[in-house]
């Protein structure tokens, strides 16, 4: 059996830390792999307007930076083996200005590999716009509707190709769009010299690199309990150390700051997976709903029992296209009656311009600081009562000249609007291109990657995508995902964990005295997961916050919208809330914050029971 492979993760996203990775290799020189994840669906729009400015762009400079901090460790001998999506929409111009930094840091031996294949912005725009597999996967919407204000379209590929360029001797990586597990996945599938349809490995792997992709939310960052986090100045980014077998350990440099315990963990867990019983990945379909921890010693989890099922048959698409312009405006407001006379002010300024025949697609006004984040509201009475808020005024519309307006008529308040009005040291506000996220799908065969080792020939995995565009026979039946469980049924399941004899010693009142949580988006939906601190309250958890309540709370008229899946070996619950995050002109326009808006559900325990039924 050979040793575990070890992998940090020093980047979870665009405009993380750039010292993080040589901080990590002077702690933990010995790594076999460093990971880095920087792309996100808003970030292949800006990355596709650099290109439009200049051929050689479209990629995330950050990257030089990074590989600049890494040359002093390449130079002393250092092997560690780096893997970055860090190739955009240009792999090939962001593998060639890397090869520089190299040269001129006297790395020049280090040899870079690049995959890229993933862009199939062209066979979107030359599909026939109902195509069925191009429609808009949470609206159903055809591709037709937008397809002539495509900006970018890529395919998340797998960890195949990044395994072949190893393979071939590469000492860096630098691919387009890939599924961020799957940078994880290649390192122990090739060092480890796994088949390709060991699916519990894979699965195992899968749930590492979903880990530790996001950088230091596994390690103690956007915490529940933040403020018991030792040491957050320096927190540690993670480190996974995967036997053959696929079984691993969480864990973070020495000397770090930062916790990696059982809350940390399991709640990056139940971070964005939608079905846990049905993870999808171009690798393997994932079930969370066995996996094992344990701790097996201070900021060192194990994790087991993934299982794996094969992949499904088409890769999954994240286009974008451009949909108007947008601008947001913020001033501060205090004294008595402040929220209201930020309200007013900011309706005053809509009101304004429609007087003039300005009006928009689409227009917000929030008073933060007055739990804007909260999708209902927050409570009237404490919200009278405030003495300062920061009005945050938001339009977009098709017509620039409209946003244009705008623009002009924030900054007259200062002297027009309610008194105690400051906070405009920004000036006027700035207009932006709005790019709406388009998801979708297509078959694998039509996204064919490409490696390339440095200089040499292109080596293909596959036929080249066909061009134009020609109908493609109809995929096999996908495995059947599972469906969410449902409410009022699925209490007895979860008396196996319920049964340690520990007692609160207050009676809980809301969701945040029994559990932690963690929130995201899924394009317009959001994902909350809830864990449970003490294994003897998921009883209660799954008996009293269910899908209706969760809708209520949300300010949801139709609670059909929220999708409730369990996983009792977690003590967690994963709800799915369909749509919440259609408008994206809120401050939160990535439900970043429901989690946090969630922990203050009642618990109301006298009706836990009716409220299993839906009916509180």
């Amino acid at each position: 059996m050979t040793r575990p492979v070890r992998i940090g993760n020093a980047h979870g996203f665009w405009g993380d830390r750039i010292e993080a990775a040589a901080e990590m290799l002077a702690a933990e020189p010995d790594l076999d792999f460093i990971t880095f994840d920087f792309l996100a669906e808003v970030s292949m729009s800006i990355l596709a307007l650099q290109r439009s400015r200049h051929p050689d762009a479209g990629w995330p400079r950050d990257v030089l930076e990074v590989i600049q901090s890494l040359t002093p460790y390449w130079r002393q001998g250092g092997r560690c083996r780096m893997i970055a999506n860090a190739g955009g929409l240009n792999p090939l111009a962001c593998a060639k200005a890397c090869r520089q930094i190299l040269i001129e840091a006297g790395c020049g031996d280090r040899t870079i590999a690049v995959v890229y294949g993933d862009d199939v912005l062209d066979q979107l725009r030359l599909a026939p716009p109902d195509t069925p597999l191009f429609r808009n996967l949470d609206t159903n919407e055809p591709l037709g509707l937008i397809a002539d204000r495509l900006v970018t379209a890529n395919a998340y590929l797998g960890s195949k190709p990044i395994a072949e360029a190893l393979a071939m001797g590469a000492d860096i990586v630098i691919t387009g769009r890939v599924a961020d597990p799957s940078l994880t996945v290649a390192a122990c599938a090739f060092f480890h010299g796994w088949d390709w349809s060991d699916w519990d490995r894979l699965a195992q792997a899968t749930v590492a690199g979903h880990l530790i992709e996001c950088g230091t939310q596994v390690t103690g960052g956007i915490a529940t309990d933040w403020l018991d986090i030792p040491r957050v100045e320096r927190v540690g980014f993670p480190i996974v150390e995967v036997a053959e077998d696929g079984g691993f350990v969480v864990t973070k440099p020495r000397g770090t700051g930062g916790a990696v315990s059982l809350p940390t963990v399991k709640e990056q867990l139940v971070y964005e997976i939608g079905d846990p019983g049905a993870y999808l990945s171009p690798d393997v379909t994932v079930s969370f709903l066995s996996l094992e921890l344990r701790e097996e010693a201070a900021d060192r989890i194990s994790v087991r029992g993934a299982r794996g099922r094969p992949a499904p048959v088409s890769y999954k698409v994240s286009a974008t296209y451009q949909d108007g312009f947008r601008a947001q405006g913020q001033l501060t407001v205090y004294g008595d009656h402040a929220v209201a006379k930020a309200r007013r002010a900011g309706e005053a300024v809509i009101e304004r311009l429609k007087s003039r025949g300005v009006t928009f697609r689409e227009s917000l006004i929030e008073c933060l600081g007055t739990e804007a984040c909260h999708p209902n509201g927050g409570d009237p009475v404490a919200v009278a009562g405030l003495r300062e808020t920061v009005l945050r005024i938001a339009v977009a519309d098709e017509s620039r000249e409209s946003v244009e307006q705008f623009t002009r008529e924030l900054m007259p308040l200062i002297t027009a609007g309610p008194p105690g009005t400051t906070g405009y040291a920004e000036g006027r506000p700035r207009i932006h291109p709005v790019f709406r996220y388009w998801p979708c799908l297509i078959e694998r065969e039509r996204a064919t990657a490409v490696v390339r080792l440095d200089a040499e020939s292109d080596h293909h995995n596959g036929k080249p995508s066909p061009s134009p565009w020609t109908p493609a026979p109809p995929p096999p039946a996908s495995t059947p995902i599972t469906k969410p469980a449902d409410d009022a049924a699925s209490c007895a399941t979860t008396v196996a964990v319920s049964t340690t004899t520990d007692t609160a010693s207050d009676t809980p009142r809301r969701l945040a005295d029994i559990a932690h949580t963690r929130s995201g988006d899924k394009g317009r939906d959001a994902n909350i997961g809830v864990i449970v601190r003490r294994p003897a309250d998921y009883d209660l958890l799954c008996r009293t916050v269910t899908t209706a309540r969760v809708a209520a709370y949300l300010g949801l008229d139709d609670a059909s919208r929220v999708i409730r899946h369990e996983l009792p070996n977690l003590g967690a619950l994963n709800f799915i809330v369909r749509g919440i995050l259609a408008n994206t002109l809120r401050v939160d326009a990535q439900g970043k914050t429901l989690g946090q808006v969630l922990l203050n559900l009642p618990l109301n325990v006298a009706g836990a029971s009716a409220a299993a039924h839906g009916s509180t």
